[in-house]
């Protein structure tokens, strides 16, 4: 009995903080969209994209960049984690057009992993536009352009004057990614374009 007394007063269980094993660093993976992305003929005015894990949304005023530029800022959830991101179009969208969301690193985990560069495209006609533009940025005055560098591609049409710069959004808008100054504007019409 003595023994067994002694005994209660020895620590058995090794004292210590769980790992929790190893951290995450894998991006959230898309399971579904509704509509597909690429899809045409698109009618609707909601888009939802399923995840395999739960994402948020980081700094997605600076980050979102929806070509061509809608009239009205879409409606984009979750503001808190979920797995379904939510996009909701307040805006008559233009016959026979290719809209693209560009979400740059806005979307991310719970660990912070990024999904990278994500673009959600879709038409209201019957095909996708697929030209694009390609280049880099250098600037005559500095040694390297500065970054993030916006370029804005006007449509040059029956309508278009010096003026329209200062007066309208955009037919498409694009930023440099990274310190390359490098840029690709996608899903373009064919056109004539004024490149800013």
């Amino acid at each position: 009995i003595l023994f067994l007394f002694l005994l209660s007063f020895v620590d058995c269980a090794k004292k210590g903080t769980p790992s929790g094993g190893k951290r995450d660093s894998i991006p959230p993976v898309i399971i579904k969209s509704n509509p597909e992305n690429y899809n045409i003929n698109f009618t609707g005015n909601e888009i939802r994209i399923q995840f395999d894990e739960y994402i948020r949304l980081k700094d997605l005023q600076k980050e979102l960049l929806v070509s061509p530029p809608l009239k009205y800022t879409p409606v984009i959830t979750p503001l808190s984690a979920s797995k379904i991101l939510k996009i909701k179009i307040l805006d008559t969208l233009k016959e026979n057009t290719t809209y693209s969301f560009n979400f740059g690193n806005s979307i991310v985990d719970n660990e912070g992993n990024p999904f990278k560069y994500f673009k959600y495209v879709f038409s209201t006609g019957a095909y996708i536009d697929s030209l694009k533009l390609v280049g880099k940025i250098n600037d005559a005055l500095l040694i390297s352009p500065e970054i993030p560098t916006a370029l804005l591609l006007y449509e040059i049409n029956d309508t278009f004057n010096d003026s329209l710069v200062f007066s309208e959004k955009p037919t498409y808008i694009e930023i440099t990614k990274d310190s390359t100054s490098t840029f690709e504007i996608s899903n373009l019409k064919e056109g004539n374009y004024l490149l800013l």
